[in-house]
């Protein structure tokens, strides 16, 4: 079975079982590579037994699938691997309003931690800066906050989403390996403090 690019929710039992913290976390590792229910416990920090209960959840609905097998020791051992990339919940489920908001806030916050453990392990070089011209910085850390409607922000984000695609089609055989990964979302009010002009004279 080949990952798809992205897998369309369907089912309401489905959006409820990916929005479980735990399985949003495991269906990430998921979309990498393919793993045992044993690496996932490991990674995870938690009992097999419980990892092993999460990962039956997630293949009765369908979002992941066995990749192989292997004998060990005498133990069977299955290597699972999530069924795309991305999973979006269909327009049908779209009236569920409350369901499809736990979805994208726990993927959201499973991305988020899933960078820092990337972060936590990247290689001192990651962070080292080549040159003072930071247009040649191979590394990004930007927040920023934006107000207009939201019809104006969804059309930067397919722009921007284009502008990913398009990265993801010029990768080199030859070149480093590069983590990059992005949340947005609305919020309530401003989190920055505006700046204001030093004086006068900056007005």
């Amino acid at each position: 079975m080949k990952l798809q690019p992205v897998y369309i929710i369907e089912e309401l039992e489905q959006l409820k079982t990916i929005s479980d913290p735990l399985r949003a976390r495991v269906l990430l590792y998921l979309i990498e590579k393919a793993y045992t229910g044993q690496q996932l416990a490991k990674l995870l920090g938690m009992a097999r037994a419980k990892v092993h209960y999460h990962l039956n959840e997630l293949e009765r609905h369908n979002l992941i699938f066995v990749v192989r097998t292997e004998l060990k020791n005498g133990i069977l051992q299955k290597f699972y691997r999530a069924v795309a990339r991305g999973f979006v919940p269909s327009e049908n489920l779209l009236p569920y309003v409350s369901e499809v908001e736990n979805y994208y806030r726990e993927r959201t916050l499973s991305v988020l931690g899933h960078a820092r453990n990337r972060a936590i392990n990247a290689p001192e070089e990651a962070f080292q800066i080549p040159s003072p011209d930071r247009s040649q910085w191979p590394i990004i850390m930007t927040q920023v906050e934006v107000k207009m409607s939201k019809a104006k922000y969804a059309e930067w984000l397919s722009k921007f989403r284009a502008l990913i695609y398009e990265l993801d089609a010029e990768q080199e055989e030859n070149g480093e390996w590069f983590y990059l990964t992005t949340v947005g979302f609305q919020t309530h009010e401003r989190g920055f403090d505006p700046i204001e002009p030093a004086n006068e004279e900056e007005r």
